[in-house]
């Protein structure tokens, strides 16, 4: 008995720590499944696409990514889905919904392109969006010149790391829950400090980005693994939306597949 087949498209986000995979259908991204990057060998994610499809085969699959030397598994293992799923790898010369005004639009990463393909669909334009990933960037639509930049900043992880590998004392740790206002731990001091630092870097770069829109009402939005982290509870009152790459990745397919 052949697989059903579907409509649906598997959207890929390969990141440079984790990889999310997902099912486009119906405009919404309604099964996610992640893994460590490093892991993205054929068995690995053989396994992740036969878990996605639950035994169906989509229409297309769109991967969009910042690492090069994993991209031919994961076109391969969808090759080996089904020779007739329509494979596309996200490059800046694709339609995003809003142009690309950026000096060299071949140096940014799907991800960046993916969302603000989203943010400008979901939410309108001008928009900012920050991703909390591996560093944390902040991507710029215009309502008149679309994609146009944005900022990049060290990732929450990445100052962790930071602290752990140069000091004698200071332990690696991980975001967690805090429970006092001060910190009662070294632990506690640390995640006060990336927590409530990270608040302050978002909240001056926001305000610095949208100095260029002299009073234009400004959109924001947040994804990414350490979003909801950073943001919940903050007066900064920005919605979190964790499937929003994934979303984007799926726009760009519908924007860029024949018809």
């Amino acid at each position: 008995m052949k697989n059903k087949r579907t409509e649906d498209v598997i959207a890929i986000d390969v990141g440079n720590t984790s990889t999310s995979v997902g099912l486009f259908s119906r405009n919404r991204v309604v099964r996610t499944i992640s893994l460590p990057t490093v892991k993205s060998d054929p068995t690995s994610t053989r396994r992740v696409l036969q878990k996605l499809l639950c035994g169906t085969v989509p229409r297309g699959a769109v991967l969009g990514s910042v690492v090069p030397s994993v991209n031919r598994v994961w076109q391969t293992e969808i090759r080996k889905l089904d020779a007739g799923i329509e494979r596309m790898t996200v490059n800046h010369q694709m339609e995003f919904g809003v142009p690309v005004t950026y000096p060299k639009p071949e140096t940014i990463g799907a991800d960046r392109l993916a969302n603000a393909c989203a943010s400008a669909h979901l939410y309108g334009t001008p928009v900012i969006v920050a991703d909390f990933g591996t560093a944390v960037t902040f991507d710029v639509v215009s309502a008149s010149k679309g994609y146009v930049g944005g900022v990049i900043a060290p990732g929450l992880m990445l100052m962790f790391t930071y602290l752990a590998e140069k000091t004698a004392l200071l332990p690696a740790i991980t975001p967690g829950r805090v429970k006092h206002p001060v910190g009662r731990s070294t632990e506690e001091a640390m995640q006060l400090g990336a927590r409530w630092g990270y608040r302050g870097l978002v909240r001056e770069i926001l305000s610095e980005l949208k100095k260029s829109f002299k009073g234009q009402r400004v959109k924001t939005c947040a994804t990414g693994g350490y979003a909801e982290w950073v943001l919940s509870g903050s007066s900064l009152n920005i919605p979190v939306r964790s499937d929003l790459t994934l979303y984007g990745l799926g726009r760009i397919y519908q924007l860029n597949t024949k018809k």
